[in-house]
């Protein structure tokens, strides 16, 4: 009998809901892009002239 009332499982969903993202999941999913274009831009040695050398002769140098 179980089986038979777990065939039409979309009885149950929620259809003004069933194709829309919670909106936590949007909001991290579109932070993490904006983290990305910024992480990307920041320690890009050829865009932003940061380099991991730079870093250590700078901590050097104080």
């Amino acid at each position: 009998m179980m089986a038979d009332e777990m065939e039409n499982a979309e009885d149950f969903e929620a259809k003004e809901t069933s194709k829309k993202l919670p909106l936590g999941w949007l909001i991290l999913f579109w932070g993490l892009i904006i983290w990305g274009v910024y992480y990307f831009i920041s320690y890009t040695p050829s865009i932003s002239g940061w380099s991991q050398e730079k870093a250590y002769e700078e901590s050097i140098k104080k």
